[in-house]
């Protein structure tokens, strides 16, 4: 009787173990979360604009677009970056969770996304032009038009950019 029921066990045994082992495995955080349904941002614009020689840290120094991306400046030039996930802006990489792609909001699902810089490549040279933005944690588009850069390590830059509705 007892080795029925170990013979029993051993069969089951490695196909349950696969089973149990498998279902706690995801190939990626869409796997797990699943992938939040794509919003197109074309409301209100927002102007968000900091100053020259402000502190990043403060809460109106900071586009918080959505509890994942705050996008600000610091004093040592060039680059933005999101303060919720970053510190310090990195060239090659911020703003972190944001994909770039120089365009219109109507063309955002045909646009070839990448970094800031490289979609900008001088932010002070992209004054003008305009920008779609993909939020990657929250699946928003959005589209943003840089009005202003400061030089000089001064801190200072403004945008328009679409609201939800």
């Amino acid at each position: 009787m007892i080795a029925n029921i170990n013979s029993i066990l051993n069969h089951i045994y490695l196909p349950l173990m696969f089973l149990l082992v498998s279902s706690c495995y995801y190939e990626n955080e869409e796997d797990l979360y699943g992938k939040l349904e794509e919003q197109v941002w074309t409301g209100n614009l927002i102007t968000f604009t900091k100053i020259d020689d402000t502190d990043e840290s403060l809460v109106e120094y900071q586009d918080r677009i959505t509890d994942n991306v705050w996008i600000t400046r610091n004093l040592s030039g060039g680059q933005i970056y999101n303060a919720v996930v970053e510190s310090n802006p990195d060239k090659d990489t911020s703003p972190l969770g944001t994909e770039w792609a120089e365009g219109v909001i109507n063309d955002y699902a045909s646009l070839k996304y990448t970094t800031f810089r490289e979609a900008t490549v001088k932010p002070k040279n992209a004054v003008g032009k305009t920008f779609v933005v993909h939020l990657i944690a929250d699946n928003i588009y959005l589209s943003v038009k840089i009005i202003s850069w400061s030089n000089n390590k001064l801190g200072g830059f403004s945008y328009q950019r679409t609201s939800p509705s």
